[in-house]
């Protein structure tokens, strides 16, 4: 049977809206501000809350763009944003108001109310645009969000009716996702360290052999083979110094919920890993018993940063454990020994039972993480003691690095094919009940299907460490199956040389990567004259699947809105030079058809990650489609370098709406010698 869909009109449960504060504002540019939230919405501590902000009435074209966090944040997160992350100023100067809510709060057990609070917020803007500008009027609405917000976007779309006309999940989620994209990369990790995880990069690197086991025996051999067909991209091990574990840290609470003997079977049981004698998960299980010498009292604190975006916006749910002291500890573990996210059980006194993930454990001192626990704002190890008995265990989060294996899903989801046997079951143990969809209803509210009640364009990282490239072909998929075709529902963007987080200002390696938000913002816009005024967007993305693999030819002919480029050193992609002599670097750069001319090219030769030097184009179109650009460096330190070259294009042919540059890289390899 299925599930009714929900409209957001005369659900009593937000009858009472109001405004406490608008004013015009004149930051970060003139317009007028309305906060307020919803009466009696209430519920563990938090009212559901919204901001709209309106731009001038010349300056309005009759529709709004909702932003979905990925974790419940204020409603007032957008403010702080500047540059080209400026969410205000991008919709405000492109025709529409902003609308953005809190989503009811970070709150437990009722997933529903995230797209309900998000309705609701979305209708009553409505009302407010048409006393503000004063006319009748329906203004049209898009809906947008990133990771666990595409989990939230999904289900706007898909749950509803009569609230958006359309909506850009990007970087997209499936329900398959969380944790299980976590757990195999972090195993690799594990396994080779830091330098045989910098060997992964350097092949993969222009002028290296593309042969992504190039060197690996084994276990270790195994696990890369296991996380690429799990579709990790073989591009993306560039990232190891700056991903860590993702969101895992805040998910396996749930798996210990949902399936709590999945821990001690891992260590007793045949067909899980820990239980295997020879395997790499028994050798480096760390249960190291000490007692505490001493305790260091903290004072409450509260997180320091932005935590905004679709990367960081999961720290907002770390509210726990804040007071808990630090630990002293009388011995440290064994040099060497694996105790990332490894745990502090206390064995005897009044907190025995009691275990928390440890932050950090240096110099024999313990700082217990933040917790996702909503309840426990305090001290988590209550009545511990100097004196009492420790045991610092690895062994849950070992356990987590296989989790994927222990739940196989249906066919659809092709990765897991590696975990079948000939006959279609699954070749290991399987816990009682798929979680991961679990978590993907909590975090939107509904299990992704598919099932869209309006226009959708998808916006999918080609190096995205955390929401692997393959889940936007298993939606595309769920879409035709659900629609009969995609054509008229749906754009799928793959986006090259970008990875999960969505700030500008802040890539884990500027070397490697471009932001994608030219990107994403041009499909917001493409789907309003979509909906609006009848004009297709661009053609998707051509890619293929090649065993969890998404890969895409680099050539304009593959669509989408991405420009390419391709660079040479000297004619080649690597190039042996002596020092101090002149090598030559070419460049021919295309944007993709409709996709407007080239507007930028910077080259960084020596790694300064200073892109501002713009190149002089020569346009080889008399469109601006297309252009070479060309430069000269001599190196005076010898050793391997990768100048890397950052180009744009703008469906305007100008550079000066920073919000809808689409960007991309290329780089070679210069091996320079005394």
């Amino acid at each position: 049977m299925s599930q009714e869909l929900y409209t957001a009109i005369g659900d009593p449960y937000f009858a009472e809206p109001y405004i406490d504060e608008e004013e015009w504002r004149d930051t970060p540019l003139r317009h007028y501000y309305v906060h307020g939230g919803f009466r009696n919405t209430e519920l563990q501590g938090q009212e559901v809350k919204f901001c709209f902000y309106f731009p001038e009435k010349d300056k309005y074209e009759g529709r709004f763009f909702q932003y979905l966090s990925p974790a419940p944040e204020s409603e007032r997160e957008s403010e702080k944003l500047t540059g080209e992350d400026d969410k205000i100023t991008c919709f405000l100067t492109h025709g529409g108001y902003y609308v953005v809510s809190n989503q009811g709060g970070f709150v437990f057990g009722d997933c529903e109310r995230l797209y309900k609070s998000s309705a609701n917020a979305a209708q009553f803007s409505r009302t407010v645009a048409q006393r503000i500008y004063g006319y009748e009027h329906r203004p049209y609405g898009y809906v947008f969000g990133g990771s666990g917000g595409s989990f939230k976007t999904m289900s706007c779309i898909e749950a509803t009716t009569g609230v958006w006309d359309g909506g850009c999940p990007y970087v997209l989620a499936n329900p398959m996702a969380t944790p299980n994209v976590f757990c195999a990369r972090l195993r690799v990790m594990r396994m080779l360290g830091t330098k045989g995880l910098d060997k992964l990069v350097d092949v993969m690197q222009p002028g290296g052999s593309g042969d992504i086991l190039e060197g690996l025996e084994g276990d270790q051999r195994d696990a890369v083979i296991e996380a690429c067909k799990m579709g990790f991209p073989k591009r993306a091990w560039f990232c190891h110094p700056y991903m860590g574990d993702g969101s895992l840290m805040v998910l396996a609470p749930t798996v210990q919920q949902i399936a709590p003997s999945y821990f001690e079977d891992f260590w007793t049981k045949e067909g899980y890993a820990g239980a295997d004698p020879n395997s790499s998960e028994y050798r480096d299980r760390v249960q190291f018993v000490t007692r505490v010498r001493g305790l260091l009292e903290k004072n409450k604190t509260t997180p320091d940063g932005d935590f905004s975006s679709v990367d960081t916006s999961w720290i907002n749910t770390m509210v726990g454990n804040q007071t808990t002291p630090d630990i002293v500890l009388e011995e440290e573990p064994p040099e060497g020994s694996y105790l990332f996210r490894c745990k502090i059980r206390v064995l005897t006194g009044k907190a025995a039972g009691k275990e928390q993930p440890v932050e950090s454990l240096e110099h024999g001192i313990i700082v217990v993480s933040s917790a996702f626990d909503g309840q426990n704002s305090g001290n988590a190890l209550e009545g511990l003691a100097v004196g009492d008995k420790v045991m610092i265990d690895n062994s849950d989060y070992l356990a987590m690095q296989t989790l994927q294996r222990h739940q196989v899903p249906d066919e659809t989801y092709y990765v897991y094919d590696q975990y079948r046997k000939e006959d279609g079951t699954p070749k290991y143990p399987q816990i009682p009940m798929l979680i991961a969809p679990l978590i993907a209803q909590n975090g939107g509210g509904t299990v992704p299907n598919g099932k869209i009640n309006s226009k959708i364009i998808v916006n999918c990282s080609l190096l995205d460490e955390s929401a692997l490239p393959w889940h936007g072909d298993w939606y595309r998929s769920r879409v035709r199956e659900a629609k009969g075709d995609d054509k008229d529902w749906m754009r799928l963007y793959y986006n090259d040389n970008c990875i999960h987080d969505d700030r500008a200002g802040y890539l884990d390696d500027a070397q490697f990567t471009v932001d994608y938000l030219g990107m994403l913002h041009q499909s917001l816009f493409d789907l309003a004259d979509w909906v609006e005024k009848g004009i297709e967007p661009p053609a998707n993305t051509q890619y293929r699947v090649n065993d969890g693999q998404v890969e895409m030819d680099n050539s304009p002919d593959r669509q989408g809105l991405q420009p390419v480029v391709h660079s040479w050193a000297n004619g080649q992609e690597c190039v042996h030079v002596k020092v101090g002599e002149t090598v030559h670097f070419t460049a021919e750069i295309e944007a993709t058809p409709g996709g407007g001319a080239v507007t930028y090219a910077a080259w960084d030769f020596e790694k300064s990650n200073d892109f501002s030097n713009g190149l002089e184009l020569h346009p080889t179109t008399a469109d601006g489609s297309k252009a070479t650009v060309s430069a000269d460096h001599a190196f005076q330190t010898p050793g391997t370098w990768f100048p890397v070259i950052k180009v744009q294009s703008s469906r305007s042919g100008s550079a000066e709406d920073i919000f809808t540059q689409c960007k991309n890289l290329s780089k070679v390899r210069v091996i320079v010698e005394n």
